[in-house]
């Protein structure tokens, strides 16, 4: 197992913590910061990272899975998990698409309104 871990995301992470002590949580330079971080996260961290939000229950139940494999979670699971609106759920994931998009991220893999099939066993 290679738990090496880049200088990127210690650059990013750092980065990340000033704009949090700087602009707050919310605030979008913050939220962009975050995106840069989890991108250069190795994937040991981020396994540490997924399974920690599941024992804390900060994430919802994935929805379904690709033929891939890839875990698929849907806008309604999303809005009843975090006790907000669809519309609600649809703006953050706009506004997390634009984020993305304003750091030269791709976001690929982001499905909207898409009526593919889910596999809902893994």
């Amino acid at each position: 197992m290679n738990n090496h871990t880049p200088p990127e995301f210690f650059k990013a992470f750092d980065h990340y913590k000033a704009m949090l002590a700087q602009y707050g949580e919310d605030h979008p330079i913050t939220e962009r910061a975050f995106i840069l971080t989890m991108h250069y996260t190795p994937d040991h961290i981020k396994a540490e990272m997924d399974a920690k939000a599941k024992e804390l229950n900060l994430l919802p139940p994935v929805s379904g899975y690709t033929d891939d494999g890839e875990a698929m979670y849907s806008l309604d699971d999303i809005a009843k998990h975090f006790g907000i609106s669809i519309d609600d759920a649809e703006q953050h994931l706009l506004q997390m698409m634009d984020n993305r998009q304003k750091v030269g991220l791709s976001n690929d893999g982001i499905l909207m309104n898409s009526n593919i099939h889910i596999n809902r066993v893994q």
